[in-house]
């Protein structure tokens, strides 16, 4: 179903993949820098992690307490909270000429005479 001026889209999940090292904390490089830790699932070797004990973000950079295991590809964050925005034009800033020629606008109605 559409809605007027916007066409409904689905996005996938944006997805980031680090490799642990077992020694590192601080992984840099995420697609989005996070709100806060309620806006990523993170998941080591599938597990996932629970943000109020294993985490923490800083900008584009996710820390850990500790050291997560060595492993190709075995820290997987998902972003929950990419936002999108809707743009509405302002008042008065639609002219016909930005309307698609087959748009009614009704106007045809109040010059109507019935001849």
């Amino acid at each position: 179903m559409a809605y007027i001026g916007n066409q409904v889209k689905s996005n996938p999940f944006i997805v980031d993949r680090f490799s642990g090292t077992g020694s590192a904390t601080s992984f840099t490089g995420m697609t989005f820098a996070p709100a806060g830790t309620a806006a990523i699932a993170v998941f080591v070797s599938g597990v996932y992690q629970d943000p109020a004990a294993a985490y923490t973000v800083s900008g584009t950079t996710l820390n850990f307490t500790s050291a997560p295991a060595s492993g190709t590809s075995n820290i997987v964050v998902l972003h929950l909270g990419v936002g999108a925005t809707t743009t509405v034009p302002s008042d008065g800033s639609v002219t016909t000429a930005k309307l698609a020629s087959d748009v009614d606008l009704g106007i045809n109605a109040l010059f109507y005479t019935g001849t």
